[in-house]
């Protein structure tokens, strides 16, 4: 499907959040899916190539566009992607990530665990959720070097403010200036936060690293591997 790009904007550091036009089609997708994406003639390329995959960032609710957000790097995808100007054209393919979306027990409560970029597949859960008054009991636990490179920071921050269904906590690991949290995520971490471990379930979206180690923390408070879920963010 032909799309072109419909604005871009810096939504923290270093980060680029991307609307893509889908020019009167509309995508059927659910929270916490991935799109797949060529881009068309870029001015750079590398032996990584055009094609690339990311977590939908905005809500299903809002139709006619898809959103995506990207660490910039030195790569020639995402040097292309910065330098490709409006009304560019890409090419937009098959959803993905059908089993990292919102379970249909909307009574079981969840674990959102995020880090860095990770948290984009969790603001569409969060957006939709609250849009269609879907009470989810959810607590996240979302990690960033400092504020500056946490991204939708003040937008949780007022979805969480007053909201009884919605906990989040903050976690600054390299901030001076930061007074909350800065502990890595691990198993005691989790349990000063989390009453009862084992009666949520936990989605987990970060680098593999990340993913892998907090599956093991989790193990070590008995929580049941069919109770955790992972998505990996390569960052490339």
């Amino acid at each position: 499907m032909k799309a072109k790009i419909k604005s871009k904007k810096e939504v923290a550091e270093d980060t680029l959040e991307v609307d893509f036009d889908l020019l009167g089609n509309t995508i059927d997708f659910e929270p916490g899916e991935f799109f797949n994406i060529d881009l068309i003639d870029p001015p750079y390329n590398d032996d990584k190539g055009h094609h690339r995959h990311f977590s939908i960032v905005n809500s299903p609710n809002e139709k006619g566009i898809i959103t995506m957000v990207t660490r910039e790097r030195d790569s020639a995808f995402k040097q292309s992607l910065a330098d490709m100007e409006p009304g560019s054209e890409v090419e937009i393919g098959k959803i993905g990530g059908k089993d990292f979306t919102l379970p249909e027990d909307t009574g079981r409560p969840l674990v959102f665990i995020a880090g860095g970029i990770g948290i984009a597949p969790f603001i569409s859960m969060i957006r939709y959720a609250m849009e269609e008054g879907i009470a989810y009991d959810i607590i996240l636990m979302y990690s960033n070097r400092n504020r500056e490179s946490a991204i939708f920071l003040d937008e949780l921050e007022e979805r969480a403010a007053g909201n009884v269904n919605l906990d989040i906590i903050l976690i600054m690991t390299d901030d001076p200036s930061w007074e909350g949290e800065t502990r890595r995520i691990d198993a005691g971490l989790i349990a000063d936060y989390v009453e009862d471990p084992t009666s949520r379930t936990y989605m987990i979206a970060g680098p593999p690293g990340m993913n892998k180690g907090i599956a093991s923390e989790l193990e070590k408070l008995a929580v049941p591997k069919e109770n955790i879920m992972a998505s990996n963010f390569a960052g490339y």
